[in-house]
């Protein structure tokens, strides 16, 4: 049966033809706990088809009409005809309908998200610690060019006029903070309870003496702990920090700011990041 669906999905919504079956299971559950941007999307697609109405349907979906435009195009973009198409005139003024092909798609959506919260149930009960595997292979799957790496959880947004500022807990007492506009964290999805990923290259990393408590900064994140490696090379060093509960931070500096800090191994030092230079990113 699962085989089934899948082939339905594939077939209805024309994404990605080429992917195996075992890829497209694989892509569902390494994404389903995360942003839920995928069901955010199908979501709008089913409040179209019942409310005939873009307005309408992301008001109910809770997205702004210029976000709920966004998705729409990104998933035309994605599929190999139209998922929706306008209609003119009515007493609203017109509307907005699913086409065939968005008909199929969301019915096929339907059930294999049926069949696969069946097949969850089954595995979670031929071994408990299932989920929780899955969702550690979910975070290792990630690739990223950034060196610094955190999975966590929303906890706190703080929106203005055009950027917002989102804080993530990443466990052991930490937290990122990180500087986002307005359209990104609608694209994302992002609210208190979403899980995320904060990344963090390692040249936007600043390194300190120990601050502690001792000096104030205009850099909202501050890391400090224990320098475990340092490789250096001709012009820079890589220096790797451990945190508290066995969470790392890597800087690149130069060899002479290494020198005027006097880092070695096993000396304490703090990490600065400003909140504009942290990436958020959320499974899709």
């Amino acid at each position: 049966m699962l085989r089934y669906v899948l082939k339905v999905i594939k077939k209805a919504g024309h994404l990605n033809a080429s992917n195996l079956p075992e890829q497209l299971v694989q892509s569902f559950l390494m994404g389903s706990k995360q942003s839920r941007s995928g069901q955010r999307r199908l979501e709008l697609l089913n409040k179209i088809e019942s409310l005939g109405s873009l307005s309408a349907a992301a008001k109910a979906c809770g997205m702004s009409y210029k976000g709920a435009w966004q998705a729409i195009e990104a998933m035309n973009q994605l599929a190999e005809e139209p998922l929706v198409h306008t209609q003119k005139g009515g007493a609203g003024g017109g509307g907005m309908v699913l086409t065939q092909a968005g008909e199929a798609l969301l019915a096929a959506y339907r059930l294999f998200n049926e069949q696969m919260q069946h097949w969850m149930r089954e595995l979670e009960a031929m071994s408990p610690n299932m989920l929780s595997q899955l969702e550690l292979m979910r975070k290792i799957s990630m690739k990223t060019s950034a060196r610094n790496l955190f999975h966590g959880t929303v906890t706190e947004i703080e929106k203005g006029a055009v950027n917002c500022e989102v804080t993530l807990s990443v466990g052991q007492g930490n937290e990122v903070i990180a500087q986002i506009t307005l359209d990104s964290l609608e694209r994302l999805g992002l609210e208190v309870g979403s899980d995320a990923y904060a990344l963090i290259k390692a040249s936007w990393v600043i390194l300190t003496e120990d601050l502690n408590g001792t000096v104030k900064t205009s850099a909202r994140n501050q890391f400090c702990g224990v320098v475990t490696k340092l490789d250096e090379g001709a012009v820079n060093s890589d220096v790797s920090i451990q945190l508290e509960g066995e969470q790392m931070i890597s800087a690149i500096v130069t060899n002479q700011s290494v020198e005027n800090l006097g880092l070695a191994v096993g000396a304490r030092c703090c990490a600065l990041v400003k909140a504009s230079h942290v990436l958020l990113a959320v499974s899709d």
